[in-house]
C-alpha cells in the first residue's frame, strides 16, 4: 500500500454517505411521503412510486422532458413544487394551480421534515471526528443547494465537529470545481500535498480532487469503479477510515 508522503495537515470531508446515512434517511422519508400521498389523493394512488421519481427529481435525474421545462427553474423550492405537480400529473392526478400547490407544499414538508428527522451520522463517525480533529484541520465540502443542505448540517450540528463547513450550492462553483477545493485549502492555510479528500461520488469528489491536485479516498459503498477515475485510496465504508489514515499517513 502507499503511504502518504507529505506532512497530513486536513482532511476534507464530504457529507453526505461519507459522514452521513443519508440513503437512510432518504428510504424513510420516502415512505412517509408515499403514504401521505395516499392520504391525500386515494387509497390506492402509487404513492411509493410517485416518492421515488419526486427522489430522483430532486436530484436531477429528469427525462428529457423534464429537463426542458423544470432545469430553467432556479429557485430550489419551485423547482420541487412544479416536479410534484408534473410527476402527479403524468400518474393521472392533474391538480388545478390553487389546490395543486397547497398540495405540492404538502408533500414537500412531508419529505423535507421525515428527512431531516432521519439524517444522522453513520455509526462511530462522531466519535472519528473527535479523535482526527486532534491531529487535523478537518473541513466539509458537501455539494447540493443549501435549501437542503443547512437542514442537514444543523441537524447533526455538523459545526460541533468539524473546523469548517463549505456548502457548494452557496458557492460559485460545486465539486468537481477546483474552486471550491482551493477555498478548502485556503481557510486550512496549507497546500495541496498536505490535504486529503474523502468522498463516495467519484465525479464529484474524486475528480474534485484530482483537479486540485489533492489525494484522495473513495467510500465505494459497492458502486462499480470507473477506470477513468481512480482515486488513490478505496475502502468499502466510512468505518474503514480510521485504519486506512494509520497505514498511510507518515510516521
Amino acid at each position: 500500500m502507499q503511504t502518504f508522503s507529505s506532512p497530513l495537515k486536513a482532511l476534507f470531508l464530504d457529507m453526505d454517505e461519507t459522514l452521513c446515512d443519508t440513503t437512510k434517511a432518504n428510504t424513510l422519508a420516502l415512505k412517509d411521503m408515499a403514504n401521505e400521498a395516499c392520504n391525500i389523493i386515494d387509497a390506492d394512488f402509487n404513492g411509493q412510486a410517485f416518492a421515488n421519481a419526486y427522489l430522483k427529481g430532486i436530484y436531477r435525474e429528469l427525462s428529457p422532458s423534464y429537463q426542458a421545462k423544470l432545469l430553467p427553474v432556479t429557485h430550489e423550492e419551485t423547482f420541487r413544487h412544479q416536479l410534484i405537480l408534473l410527476i402527479l400529473s403524468d400518474m393521472g392526478q392533474p391538480l388545478d394551480k390553487a389546490q395543486g400547490l397547497s398540495i405540492a407544499q404538502r408533500l414537500q414538508n412531508t419529505f423535507d421534515s421525515a428527512r431531516t428527522h432521519y439524517f444522522d451520522f453513520f455509526d462511530g463517525i462522531e466519535d472519528w471526528l473527535s479523535r482526527m480533529r486532534q491531529h487535523y484541520t478537518l473541513v466539509v465540502i458537501t455539494n447540493g443547494p443549501a435549501f437542503s443542505q443547512v437542514a442537514k448540517v444543523e441537524r447533526v450540528n455538523l459545526s460541533q465537529h468539524v473546523d469548517h463547513i463549505i456548502i457548494g450550492g452557496q458557492e460559485p462553483e460545486q465539486k468537481p470545481a477546483k474552486s471550491i477545493f482551493e477555498k478548502a485549502l485556503a481557510l486550512c492555510n496549507c497546500q495541496a500535498e498536505n490535504a486529503l479528500h474523502i468522498g463516495d461520488s467519484l465525479a464529484a469528489d474524486i475528480q474534485g480532487a484530482i483537479n486540485a491536485e489533492i489525494k484522495s479516498v473513495w467510500i465505494q459503498h459497492n458502486q462499480e469503479p470507473q477506470a477513468s477515475i481512480q482515486a488513490d485510496w478505496v475502502i468499502q465504508s466510512p468505518l474503514d477510515l480510521e485504519a486506512l489514515l494509520d497505514n498511510i499517513k507518515p510516521h
